[in-house]
């Protein structure tokens, strides 16, 4: 069972927010891979393991190779290779290019299923999974919190509103991976070892024209006023005030 799972690298969480006349500044950005991404990849992995085959990442991304070292931990984890699309002027906010570009490179893998985090934790899109599956012309179950393969077919579960709804397909076929899919395994110092001589590939790839609807203007929350310190004869007069505020000025209660 040959596997492919698209990884998207997205700001780490610590990285420093920095916007400039509503343009995001993000030179200084470190990046880490999606957390979403990581269920994919442990679930490829356990399929590998009870079925045989390859699980090959394929990423697209610009050419920084800060990336390398936290891709590596992917191999870890019991991947077998990795595919680094470079793009210059890569953006992740463009799902429609994107998704182009990794259709036509899943196209020259031989594989029997495509899996991917339901979205990035950048720009929170959920679309290029589902658009990846429908440029290859294959099924697409997105948001699976549960994944079996029998015999070439595939039984997934997914949460929805009230319920759990099961569905099935035949492979090959796309896969987005919700949360608590699984639990992400923690690789050995062996494992760690062996992923230094894994493959790792890059290939250049041109920038494509697409129709994405693009980020226009960026901003930071705004910052937060200081507290209200309520002041009384005793405690049940605090709370007399603190009620009386909730009701007249903040009108919750």
């Amino acid at each position: 069972m040959n596997i492919a799972v698209l990884i998207k690298m997205v700001p780490d969480t610590e990285s420093k927010l920095e916007v400039n006349d509503g343009t995001l500044i993000d030179q200084n950005f470190k990046y880490m891979v999606n957390p979403y991404d990581e269920f994919a990849v442990e679930q490829a992995v356990q399929f590998k393991e009870a079925e045989g085959g390859k699980v090959t990442l394929l990423s697209l991304f610009s050419e920084d190779s800060s990336i390398d070292t936290d891709l590596r931990k992917m191999l870890a984890i019991g991947a077998d290779e990795i595919v680094v699309l470079r793009q210059n002027g890569y953006r992740g906010d463009k799902p429609l290019a994107n998704a182009k570009v990794l259709s036509d490179a899943i196209k020259e893998l031989d594989v029997d299923l495509v899996l991917c985090g339901i979205q990035g934790i950048d720009y929170y899109q959920a679309a290029t999974g589902t658009m990846v599956a429908q440029m290859l012309g294959i099924p697409n179950i997105s948001g699976v919190t549960s994944l079996e393969y029998n015999s070439g077919t595939l039984k997934a579960k997914r949460q929805i509103e009230g319920g759990l709804q099961t569905v099935e397909t035949p492979t090959p076929a796309v896969i987005t991976c919700q949360k608590d899919m699984n639990k992400v395994r923690f690789p050995a110092l062996k494992d760690i070892m062996m992923s230094k001589r894994k493959p790792f590939e890059n290939k250049n790839v041109d920038s494509i024209d697409s129709n994405d609807a693009l980020t226009s203007e960026s901003s930071l929350p705004p910052a937060r006023d200081g507290g209200e310190i309520i002041d009384g004869e005793n405690d049940e007069d605090k709370v007399n005030k603190l009620i009386e505020k909730l009701k007249m000025e903040a009108k919750v209660i």
